[in-house]
């Protein structure tokens, strides 16, 4: 309100009635809502298009009919010549066939039936059997003798159908009169010679033929996956390769035995020692007494013995399940620890800290780990376990060691 208004400026009026607000009646619609009201008539441009299209629309119509006789000429002109053409081809090959001798007739069909594809000739053939009218038969009586006999010609024909159609024997049912008083349960009078009683049909086998009987399955069977092959899988193609997970273990100081990467034999590879999940070293025998339950079997390169070594725990470091990533990320970074603690030797010139160290470095195992440590998102877990890692091996101290090798 303006603070500069006084009681003198304002004038009262008299109000004799007062207007009621009134709305405009919409047309009513099947849809509920209002009708889109077009507001504008399109652009000038478009307007000038709409009228320069309804000139040249009255233009074409005028001459259409001048057009109209041109363009009849034309095609009539065209199919004349494509049927002139069409008999003078026709003539042309008929000319040159009569010029052939049958056997230049037959080589040529021939070399043609040798040149293309036969199932390219057996379509052909068959479109023009489908295409070709049929002509009439030497067989049929002139026209003439049709006209004049007219009705027995069409007997003779019907008659002539009758007798290619070969006659099937009518199917008949009878029923022989059976008394009123006929009993179903009476004995019969005679036992019929292929009547057997229920007892005597266990005693005879049945005739369906059965699949051949396999063997109960013997885990501990040497020929263990070739016979599961046998029973269950007999149609798919056997690869040994792929089931060798599932072979048995091999019994102690067996061939198989010995020959396993965790034999306690005299020299063993620095890159087959194993640890368990604190980072110890466990030697053969050790990791051969464990028992199953601990949690460190598991099918690798040596099933029979407990424990992880580095290449494998590097695998698992790059495993897409994330228990198995903090698994290992926890149990390397025991490992770093140890090793940098001087537990399997504190110089570079020991061979087994030496080995382990080239076991992490061929498994990228510090690239993984701080790739790990790194990412943004993901499992939290697997962070934290390889940070972890990461300090375990600063405090252990195994880099000052090396110094870059």
């Amino acid at each position: 309100m303006d603070p500069t208004l006084l009681i003198g400026d304002i004038v009262e009026r008299d109000v004799s009635e007062i207007k009621k607000p009134s709305f405009p009646d919409a047309p009513p619609t099947t849809t509920g809502f209002p009708q889109h009201k077009q507001r504008w008539k399109g652009s000038a441009f478009n307007q000038q298009r709409a009228k320069a299209a309804a000139a040249s629309a009255a233009g074409a119509g005028s001459s259409a009919d001048a057009g109209g006789n041109l363009t009849g000429t034309v095609q009539d002109n065209r199919q004349n010549f494509e049927k002139a053409e069409r008999k003078r081809i026709d003539q042309e090959n008929r000319q040159r066939l009569d010029a052939m001798t049958p056997q230049e007739i037959a080589q040529a069909q021939q070399d043609l039936m040798n040149g293309l594809n036969p199932d390219l000739v057996q379509r052909l053939l068959q479109r023009a059997q489908i295409d070709e009218p049929t002509g009439p038969s030497p067989f049929d009586p002139p026209p003439s003798e049709e006209i004049a006999t007219g009705e027995p010609a069409k007997e003779e024909a019907e008659a002539k159908d009758q007798e290619s159609k070969p006659t099937v024997a009518k199917k008949s049912v009878s029923f022989k009169d059976v008394p009123e008083d006929f009993d179903e349960d009476k004995e019969p009078a005679q036992i019929p010679d292929d009547l057997m009683a229920a007892t005597d049909l266990r005693n005879e086998s049945t005739h369906f033929p059965g699949p051949p009987k396999v063997a109960d399955l013997d885990p501990s069977d040497p020929d263990f996956l070739e016979n599961l092959h046998k029973k269950y899988f007999p149609d798919l193609p056997a690869d040994p390769s792929k089931l060798a997970w599932m072979a048995p273990i091999p019994t102690e100081d067996s061939v198989a035995d010995k020959e396993s990467t965790y034999y306690p034999h005299p020299e063993i590879p620095v890159s087959a020692l194993r640890f368990d999940f604190r980072g110890r070293f466990l030697s053969p025998r050790v990791s051969r007494s464990i028992p199953s339950s601990k949690g460190l079997h598991h099918h690798g390169e040596a099933p029979e013995a407990a424990g992880y070594t580095v290449s494998e725990l590097a695998r698992l470091a790059r495993s897409a399940v994330p228990a198995q990533r903090c698994m290992a990320f926890q149990t390397l970074g025991r490992i770093l620890f140890r090793l940098g603690n001087g537990e399997w030797g504190k110089s570079i010139h020991d061979p087994i800290a030496m080995g382990v160290w080239k076991a992490t470095k061929d498994g990228r195992v510090l690239d993984t780990l701080n790739e790990a440590a790194m990412v943004e998102g993901g499992h939290r877990g697997s962070k934290a376990y390889a940070m972890e890692a990461l300090w375990l091996f600063e405090k252990g101290g195994w880099r000052e060691k090396v110094q870059g090798r």
